[in-house]
């Protein structure tokens, strides 16, 4: 048991340590350690845990962590893997809060941050094109998720309430 938390730890820890951009930009890079790499959970597992983890409140990779850790090794390797994900930010976070108000103008962190910005749309577009092909499996899938897009893109409608409305739909279609 503890040679599979020590390897969840590390797994998670470097997934944590690497991905950067916030929680969904973190998917597909949790998606090749824990599916493609560890071989921990099949592609529609990992789908299905996303799924679930956006329907409920919080940061979607610690959930997906903890889910994974869970089939693992039990509750201590849910508590293990998402020890693993929020580690290295939180350290790096406490050890560079007193340098915030010191570089938070400054015109080359700036331009970084500009130059970020628009690797992590990426990384989020190249998350959706990843799990597209499991995700919509013929047209009723395609539509719902169609339906979504336009909801969120053009209605002021809470995305848990599309998230809700969606687990609702293909629970009435029995998909």
């Amino acid at each position: 048991m503890l040679k599979k938390l020590t390897e969840l730890l590390i797994s998670f820890a470097k997934t944590g340590a690497v991905a950067y951009g916030g929680g969904p930009s973190m998917v597909p890079v949790l998606k090749a350690e824990v599916v493609e790499r560890r071989k921990w959970i099949e592609v529609d597992d990992f789908m299905d845990v996303l799924a679930i983890g956006n329907a409920l409140p919080g940061p979607i990779v610690t959930k997906i962590s903890a889910a994974i850790g869970y089939r693992q090794a039990g509750w201590g390797g849910a508590l293990t893997a998402v020890a693993g994900m929020i580690l290295p930010s939180a350290a790096a976070l406490l050890a560079l809060m007193g340098f915030v108000a010191l570089v938070k103008d400054n015109p080359t962190v700036s331009s970084m941050l500009k130059g970020l910005r628009p690797v992590v749309v990426a990384m989020l577009a190249y998350a959706a094109w990843d799990m597209a092909p499991n995700a919509l499996k013929g047209r009723t899938t395609m539509m719902i998720g169609a339906v979504a897009l336009i909801l969120m893109i053009f209605t002021p409608v809470h995305p848990a309430l599309i998230i809700v409305a969606g687990a609702l739909v293909g629970m009435g279609l029995k998909l």
